[in-house]
């Protein structure tokens, strides 16, 4: 039992260990507030600040997440391979502390993101797919609406439609019960450029009412907590349903203020989207030198950022624009840097497509080791789970053992308890009834008389009085009574009775010759009541001369006999009541401790009389000691 309980303790100790190594209490805070805050003013955090800020603190989950966080401002900033390398430092902390699944959620929809990016949509939707179900149970409805966008993004570039579709409808009501933060005008704003892609998709113009809703509402918000950051994203989506609905003036304004928003230090991409699309724009009202002109800065930014396909899009925008506005040897030149540039971008094509079919190759290879891996594993766990679930049922069987020994044991004690209770008001009933005080009180009476008429018997009547009145008060400390003290008592009492009766009866004791009369013990008060109901009852107005003849025999090896024999008038004439109670007190304490079973009977006689016949256990002095100590 005391390594049960060990065992449990430790691996109590050893789950909240674990348990304490995967929190982070910076790491909380900053989710609640990005997920769950209503604020009334956004306010700017530099994330790789605080990274660098939680790589300071001893906790393995705060050093986690602040890779976490440098991942997501490496992709904000183009950085794939450095994005990758930060969610991958981050999983190899959370396995080695070994938290559970919900802790992998951040990671797993950041590597989505990152994976989408790079045009792995396969491997994109299986991340975001692995956060789905935890999220569900967590309630985290800002990283579940991310899950649902991403995997609609993901299928969207699939070009599957029914799931694109699938997954925007379950996204829709998520983001919408969101708190009036940022992270809801950031969901928001995705969830608008979904419904622009459902639109390119079926093009049913329901989509593009959807998508204008959507980033207005975002827009209302944004202005409402003054989260200035999300208005080039807003202003672009904006941009997106002007262009839709060929209101290029509009698309255009729209896009002037989304330029507004950029910084030409950092904003690089974003600035040569603007660009190209106000290129795009032009390109369509037949303005062809604008067109040429905001071309040639989406090469600029696309050259700065340094992308293959950036720059080989930003050569076919140029060569069109030079093509269309009629300048040939522009459009040449340009189309032979646009060869070039699709000779280059080729290469990386196909090294990407080598590469993927390398990884396919490997992971179908790889399957049939997996699956029986997988398999191991999983009857691993059902072990474990067997064995924990029989260190439960043992767990469940000891405190169910454990109560019932206890609820017994409350029993046994109770009933211990009503047993002394019960003893103690037999031996308060014994003691008051030790002798009758009318007794008392008559031969007080006759004493009286007696001294008045200074009979002769008054000195021998006062000293068996004296002796009868002094044993009666040593007997209530005393449960047992030797034989010779018994004989005495009684024949102090029946020769004051027979005194106040002026000799109405004879009485006399037998004892059995094998009976030891100093070491033989009764119950005390066991006879006298007998003997007092014979006397005053059955002796009362008798026409003859009373006899009374008590017989002690001795029966078998260990068991007494008594035997009170009277002539008197018979079961009628007298009450044995009293009697029959006060000696079926003294018989039950008697057995409960003796553990016998002694027994009375009172019959009246054919000849006339009573006959009352008492056994019980032979009880010497010493082993009258013995049940004194235990309670008697």
């Amino acid at each position: 039992m005391m390594r049960l309980i060990i065992c449990l303790v430790f691996i109590g100790f050893a789950e909240y260990i674990q348990a304490q190594s995967c929190t982070c209490k910076s790491m909380q805070d900053y989710v609640a507030l990005r997920d769950f805050d209503s604020t009334a003013k956004h306010k700017p955090m530099n994330l790789w600040k605080f990274a660098k800020t939680l790589e300071k603190d001893k906790s393995p989950r705060c050093l986690a997440f602040a890779f976490q966080l440098k991942a997501q401002v490496q992709i904000k900033n183009n950085q794939f391979e450095d994005a990758a390398k930060s969610l991958d430092r981050e999983k190899f902390i959370l396995d080695s502390i070994r938290c559970k699944s919900a802790s992998y959620v951040e990671n797993n929809l950041t590597r989505g993101e990152l994976l989408m990016l790079q045009g792995d949509y396969e491997g994109s939707i299986d991340a975001y797919s692995k956060t789905v179900k935890i999220l569900q149970r967590a309630g985290n409805n800002a990283m579940l609406s991310k899950a649902y966008l991403g995997l609609s993004g993901s299928y969207g570039r699939l070009k599957d439609k029914d799931k694109a579709k699938y997954y925007t409808n379950l996204a829709y009501p998520v983001v919408r019960i969101l708190s009036d933060n940022e992270t809801k005008i950031d969901l928001l704003s995705q969830l608008s450029a979904r419904y622009y892609k459902l639109y390119q998709l079926e093009k049913d113009k329901i989509y593009l009412d959807s998508a204008l809703n959507t980033v207005s509402f975002s827009y209302v918000l944004a202005k409402k907590i003054q989260y200035t950051e999300s208005y080039l994203q807003i202003y672009n989506l904006f941009e997106d349903h002007a262009y839709y609905k060929r209101n290029f003036r509009l698309a255009l304004n729209y896009l002037d203020s989304a330029l507004i928003q950029t910084n030409p230090n950092y904003h690089w991409k974003e600035r040569g989207a603007i660009y190209g699309d106000m290129s795009d724009i032009y390109l369509e009202l037949k303005r062809y030198d604008k067109a040429y002109q905001f071309a040639d800065s989406n090469l600029v930014y696309a050259q700065k950022i340094g992308d293959p396909y950036d720059v080989k899009n930003a050569l076919e925008l140029l060569y069109n624009c030079a093509k269309l506005s009629g300048d040939y040897e522009r459009a040449l030149l340009v189309y032979e840097d646009l060869s070039k540039m699709q000779d280059s971008v080729m290469n990386i094509q196909n090294e990407r497509a080598f590469r993927q079919l390398q990884e396919k190759y490997h992971r179908v290879r790889n399957e049939k080791s997996d699956a029986e891996y997988k398999q191991d594993k999983r009857l691993l766990q059902q072990q474990q789970q067997i064995g924990n679930l029989k260190w439960r049922l043992i767990l469940v069987g000891i405190i169910i053992f454990a109560l019932l020994a206890a609820y017994v044991l409350m029993v046994f004690r109770q009933k211990s308890i009503k047993q002394k209770q019960k003893r103690l008001e037999i031996r308060q009933r014994l003691n008051r009834a030790r002798i009758n005080p009318d007794f008392i009180f008559n031969a007080l009476n006759q004493l009286q008389n007696a001294g008045l008429g200074q009979g002769t018997d008054y000195k021998r009547q006062i000293q068996s009085f004296s002796k009868l009145l002094k044993q009666v008060l040593d007997s209530t400390h005393d449960d047992f009574m030797t034989l010779d003290r018994e004989i005495e008592f009684l024949t102090f009492y029946l020769t004051l009775q027979r005194d106040r009766s002026k000799n109405a009866f004879n009485f006399s004791f037998e004892v059995d010759e094998q009976l030891d009369p100093s070491n033989v013990c009764l119950p005390t008060m066991i006879l006298q009541p007998f003997v007092e109901s014979t006397v005053l009852e059955g002796f009362s107005n008798l026409n003859r001369v009373g006899e009374l003849i008590i017989r002690f025999k001795l029966r078998g090896l260990n068991e007494l006999a008594i035997i009170i024999d009277d002539n008197g008038k018979g079961l009628k004439a007298i009450d044995s009541s009293r009697a029959s109670e006060i000696i079926n007190d003294r018989l039950y304490l008697l057995n409960k401790l003796n553990k016998t079973s002694s027994s009375y009977l009172i019959r009246e006689k054919t000849g006339g009389g009573v006959s009352v016949e008492i056994f019980i256990p032979l009880i010497t002095k010493a082993y009258a000691e013995e049940l004194k100590k235990e309670g008697f």
